[in-house]
Order: structure tokens, then C-alpha cells, then sequence
């Protein structure tokens, strides 16, 4: 049987990825997954096949799965208002159906 859930999805620099565990941290998210990224938007293009320069400006992603979409949410609103200022980034929700609802 599956249980609705809010999956966040985060791709922001490396130099990020601290804060972005400690708001899922107090958020009291149980867990979360981290991926290298790559792509091209208004900040160009940031390769994830070659060595970076500043290696904090590397793309990653971050997925976290939870069950309580106003935490996500929350979660979601305090990093782009405190955090993607000026920096690449960008945050969306999605909604997912889990299985073993208890890991979450």
C-alpha cells in the first residue's frame, strides 16, 4: 500500500549543501539523497563531467522525501529566501505515492 508524501527536490552549489542539511536536519527529515549535477541556466552552463576550478561551485541535487507537504514547503521557502539570492538554484516539489511510509 502507498502513502501520499512531498518529494523536494533541490539543485544548488556544493558550497550549499551544509545548510541545506541542517534546515532538513530541524525539519526533522529522516533522510535525504545527493547526487552530482550538471546543466545550463541563467548562471551558464556548470559541467558535472569535468574537474571544477572551485569544486564548492559544483551542482548538486538533493532529494528528500516528506510526509507532511508544509514542511516541504517550509523547508523549500526558507532556502530560496535566506539562501538563492544571488546563487544558481532551484527548488520544486513534487507529489509521490511511497511505500514503507514508516522510513518517512
Amino acid at each position: 500500500m502507498t502513502v501520499s508524501a512531498t518529494k523536494l527536490v533541490l539543485v544548488v552549489e556544493r558550497l550549499l549543501q551544509p545548510t541545506v542539511e541542517k534546515l532538513l536536519t530541524e525539519a526533522r527529515v529522516s533522510g535525504w539523497s545527493v547526487f552530482q549535477g550538471g546543466g545550463h541556466g541563467s548562471h551558464g552552463t556548470h559541467r558535472s563531467e569535468i574537474a571544477q576550478v572551485v569544486p564548492e561551485f559544483a551542482l548538486i541535487k538533493i532529494e528528500a522525501i516528506v510526509r507532511d507537504r508544509a514542511t516541504a514547503e517550509s523547508i523549500a521557502e526558507r532556502l530560496v529566501t535566506n539562501h538563492l539570492g544571488e546563487q544558481p538554484g532551484i527548488v520544486w516539489l513534487e507529489q509521490v505515492e511511497v511505500l514503507r511510509a514508516s522510513k518517512f
